[in-house]
């Protein structure tokens, strides 16, 4: 195997890596041994999060500075931000990786051009 396929390979297992980070789904703990779905990097799904803080009483102003709380929206929204700050960056030098690397080779197939074109005489 060639040096340059090498590269070409381990490019795609980043750039593979960074597209299955950003699609797999972010969850956070919800203190009772389960958890609670944030959607994935791509998409997030707050909903739960929201309905979490719903039952808490999180958003209530004097309970919630009362009694503690987690507000598992801020803690989805820290999760997918995570996510993202390392998948992200992941799959672009992957792919930066796999385009530098292919391109020469892709070059060096393309055929060349000869001046034996069409004529415009008529």
């Amino acid at each position: 195997m060639s040096v340059r396929r090498l590269i070409v390979v381990v490019g795609a297992v980043l750039l593979l890596a960074g597209v299955i980070g950003l699609l797999i789904p972010v969850a956070v703990p919800d203190g009772n041994g389960g958890s609670i779905g944030c959607g994935n990097a791509l998409a997030s799904n707050l909903q739960s999060a929201r309905s979490a803080n719903d039952k808490t009483g999180a958003n209530i102003p004097i309970v919630g500075q009362l009694v503690p709380h987690t507000d598992y929206v801020s803690e989805c929204q820290s999760s997918l931000s995570s996510r993202r700050s390392w998948s992200i960056p992941l799959a672009v030098v992957g792919l930066v990786v796999v385009v530098g690397a292919a391109l020469p080779e892709l070059q060096a197939r393309r055929p060349v051009a000869t001046g034996g074109g069409v004529s415009g005489t008529g």
